[in-house]
């Protein structure tokens, strides 16, 4: 974390609570999110992670990128409001089946539904 980056004051961050933040921060790291899934296939979020005294979400997101699955790394930026790629892995179509069918995300749906579960 760099030294230019504002950190969020103490009477901020003790007016929520960290169920809050994480919330918060979980709204903010979807909606950056939505501009990376697939338009034409389903999509999953697995693996959320917070950092929350340093703003930061991590996720991995199962997703069909042309012939093929992958599964998707990606941390969020909250101070900056930055979604950054952490690398990609091959992901075995056999495996999809093995999926939690409720953290599938369709294109079409809003991912605000995906803000209202839990990591």
């Amino acid at each position: 974390m760099g030294f230019w980056k504002r950190r969020v004051s103490a009477e901020e961050q003790g007016s929520m609570t960290p169920e809050t933040q994480r919330q918060r921060l979980r709204e903010r790291a979807l909606s950056r999110l939505q501009l990376t899934l697939p338009s034409d296939s389903p999509s999953w979020v697995l693996n959320e992670a917070f950092d929350l005294p340093n703003n930061i979400m991590r996720l991995d997101i199962v997703m069909r990128i042309g012939p093929g699955w992958v599964k998707r790394r990606y941390r969020y930026d909250g101070e900056v409001d930055v979604l950054y790629f952490n690398g990609e892995i091959p992901f075995p179509e056999t495996a999809l089946d093995e999926l939690p069918p409720e953290r599938m995300v369709w294109p079409s749906h809003p991912l605000s539904r995906l803000s209202e579960l839990t990591a």
